[in-house]
């Protein structure tokens, strides 16, 4: 489960990227409504399956880094993961009070219209729609050092450490 929720979300994460700059790029009409539409559903989506992550890992905790792992490498473990966590719940928040802010409603998949969080505000939209950009290129940088971390894990020092976050059946170490 918890290998499931950690690839979806991070496939969320990238379409969510992907998806909000190419939006960005575009000119204000319905092909930009529609992609910025599809970002925000994708952010719905990605902070509902951070909840359910969370509830999982609280239910079935991580297994334990490498016994050989230096204290300040299993701080830094752990202060990524809190940081993740924590973009990944702050950032679709941000987003909705940006949207509500700015008058827009947002919308799951054109399924569902979530209540708005604020009245129109301008200001309020401008600073939330800044904090939002600025959060998800840290939370790209944030995602790309994690994985370079668990390919140094990898590759340099074989201590199983991505090993156990891949879909493929357990194998020892070599």
């Amino acid at each position: 489960m918890a290998q499931t929720l950690h690839w979806l979300i991070l496939l969320l994460v990238i379409g969510q990227f992907v998806v909000g700059t190419t939006a960005a790029d575009l000119p204000v009409g319905i092909e930009r409504l529609k992609l910025l539409t599809l970002h925000k559903s994708l952010g719905v989506t990605t902070f509902a399956l951070v909840l359910v992550r969370l509830a999982w890992r609280a239910y079935s905790p991580a297994p334990p880094l490498p016994a050989g792992m230096p204290a300040w490498q299993k701080r830094a473990a752990n202060a990524s993961h809190v940081l993740l966590y924590g973009l990944l719940l702050v950032l679709p928040i941000l987003g909705w009070i940006s949207s509500s802010a700015s008058n827009l409603t947002v919308r799951w998949f054109f399924l569902v219209n979530l209540p708005n969080l604020t009245g129109p505000d301008p200001a309020l939209a401008a600073l939330t729609k800044h904090l939002h950009e600025a959060g998800a290129w840290c939370l790209l940088a944030l995602v790309c050092l994690h994985a370079a971390a668990a390919l140094w894990h990898e590759l340099v020092l074989k201590d199983g450490v991505l090993r156990r976050m891949l879909p493929l059946p357990s194998r020892e170490k070599p």
